[in-house]
């Protein structure tokens, strides 16, 4: 069902991104929507983009926002030994090399980081918050990993999906492990489970 999903998912995201384009975020709603999100966390520090690939719509948008309040910016790469997300230290002047997926990574002797905001791809979402990846569950296993993490030393951890307002479908499939996202960004409004009573 995922995989008929995931599918369906790609054409759709291809034929939005002709439409709108990948940079479809006006400055004036990234702030209003970082703003929001942010302003009860003033001890977040440090942020995890991705490297947008395909028809993934672009976080870098958010750079300028992030780089006013001093925040580490961090890129994902698929840890070797492991095969799990860590986090690498990027400040935009560093070289990136390809990774195992086909997206742009830090050299893995970057400097590590635990980010405590994960901005998060996806091909779909529903209003609760569920997204579905490309199926090799990485970001799944790294906001279960960081949450864990955040919540022993009592840090602030918050997980945001990006995603065009025509991505989101009636309702994703879910199991056990598949984690829901506190916010989605799109180019149209703020979704939050934070916030839901």
């Amino acid at each position: 069902m995922k995989n008929k999903l995931r599918f369906k998912a790609k054409k759709n995201r291809a034929k939005i991104k002709l439409i709108l384009g990948k940079n479809c975020l006006s400055n004036i709603h990234i702030t209003y929507c970082l703003d929001k999100i942010l302003s009860q966390k003033p001890n977040i520090k440090s942020v995890a983009l991705y490297y947008p690939m395909f028809d993934e719509i672009s976080p870098f948008s958010f750079i300028q926002y992030f780089n006013l309040y001093n925040f580490k910016l961090a890129l994902p790469i698929i840890c070797n030994q492991t095969k799990n997300l860590i986090f690498k230290e990027w400040d935009l002047k560093q070289d990136l090399k390809k990774g195992k997926l086909g997206n742009l990574e830090p050299f893995e002797n970057s400097i590590s980081i635990l980010p405590q905001v994960l901005i998060v791809p996806m091909l779909a979402f529903d209003k609760n918050l569920y997204r579905i990846g490309y199926g090799g569950g990485y970001y799944d296993k790294a906001i279960n990993k960081l949450r864990v993490y955040s919540n022993t030393e009592k840090k602030d951890f918050i997980t945001i999906g990006l995603a065009y307002s025509g991505q989101e479908t009636k309702s994703i499939p879910y199991e056990s492990h598949d984690e829901q996202l506190d916010y989605i960004i799109t180019e149209k409004e703020l979704l939050s489970r934070v916030n839901k009573s």
